[in-house]
């Protein structure tokens, strides 16, 4: 079969016009991505030709922009921490002192043992150091920077009268320790005169309440019917007395023939020889608490001077009417009618 000639025209134009079809799909992306090519160089050419003073102004703009985006990060609570401990306690400590005994005599060449508690965010430590006192019974301590200072003397025939010797020099004490040239503090040291023997003694009683007077002797650690060192009387209203149902109770604390002094804990420690004067005879102590004791201590001269004492007293009131009551007493007694006590001393 012959093919006509237009069909054949036909055929062969198709075929060219696919194959025109097909070679054009295949360029248009080369010559994209040539045309970006000549973009881009004509964009850097027109950078690199701009004159200098529109460079500088690009520059100074850029960088204004990078600070303005610039996030400083906020400092972390532990370094806020350092800072303000080191702020607090960091303290220049300087110490003026001057070491008397009881006489108010100086006390001469004294070591002076001191430790300069540090702590800042950055250190916990301690630092010591060593002064002695000179022929006025002077010394100086300069440690550096901390927190507080704690100070011991030391000499032979001599103890420690002084009640504190630590010294807060932090300003997060509202009465932070404040150095004085002018007026050096005063560190008391008793002289030993030589001790004498002590009666000790540390008694509890576990007695039925009652309103009436019981008397107690300190020597003997025993009741007694009268007389004695010290006499009390309990108050206390009906019914329980406890955390849950506190109620207000009381003693009259009272010494016979004689009176009591009292003190604190620290002071009751220190003194090696009873006041020659400045004592009660009697004295009401309550507590509004309910099971809480009362908790004294005391300088006692007892039986017309006979005795004087260095007293603790606990009281514990009994909860119930049908309960008991906890009482005790410890200390030191001189039962020659001297009030050395120096046998309490620190060895």
């Amino acid at each position: 079969m012959k093919i006509r000639p237009s069909i054949f025209l036909f055929i062969v134009v198709t075929a060219v016009l696919i194959a025109l079809v097909l070679w054009y799909g295949k360029m248009k992306p080369l010559e994209t991505t040539a045309t970006l090519i000549e973009t881009n160089a004509a964009l850097s050419a027109s950078t690199v030709t701009s004159s200098p003073a529109s460079a500088s102004i690009d520059t100074n703009a850029s960088s204004a922009q990078v600070a303005s985006n610039t996030i400083v990060p906020p400092q972390n609570k532990g370094e806020q921490m350092k800072e303000g401990l080191a702020a607090m306690n960091d303290v220049p400590i300087v110490f003026y002192g001057r070491l008397a005994d009881q006489f108010g005599n100086p006390v001469v060449g004294a070591q002076i043992a001191a430790n300069v508690r540090i702590y800042n965010g950055v250190q916990s430590t301690v630092e010591h150091l060593t002064v002695a006192s000179d022929g006025n019974g002077m010394f100086q301590i300069k440690g550096g920077k901390g927190e507080s200072l704690g100070i011991m003397p030391k000499k032979e025939g001599y103890v420690l009268a002084t009640t504190s010797t630590e010294f807060k020099y932090s300003y997060m004490y509202a009465n932070h320790f404040t150095p004085d040239l002018n007026n050096p503090t005063v560190i008391k040291m008793w002289k030993l005169q030589g001790s004498e023997p002590l009666v000790s003694f540390n008694k509890t009683f576990k007695l039925p309440y009652t309103n009436a007077p019981i008397y107690f002797d300190l020597i003997t650690g025993k009741t007694v019917s009268s007389g004695g060192d010290i006499k009390i009387t309990t108050s206390r209203p009906s019914g329980e007395v406890s955390e849950h149902n506190p109620q207000k109770w009381s003693i009259d604390f009272e010494v016979i023939n004689g009176g009591f002094i009292e003190i604190s804990d620290e002071e009751w420690g220190v003194t090696y020889s009873a006041p020659d004067s400045g004592y009660q005879t009697d004295g009401t102590f309550g507590n509004n608490n309910g099971p809480d004791l009362v908790d004294k201590a005391f300088f006692i001269q007892s039986r017309n001077g006979q005795i004087y004492s260095k007293v603790h007293l606990l009281f514990g009131i009994n909860d119930t009417p049908d309960g008991f009551m906890n009482i005790t007493f410890s200390g030191v007694a001189n039962t020659n009618s001297s009030r050395n006590w120096e046998a309490t001393a620190p060895k």
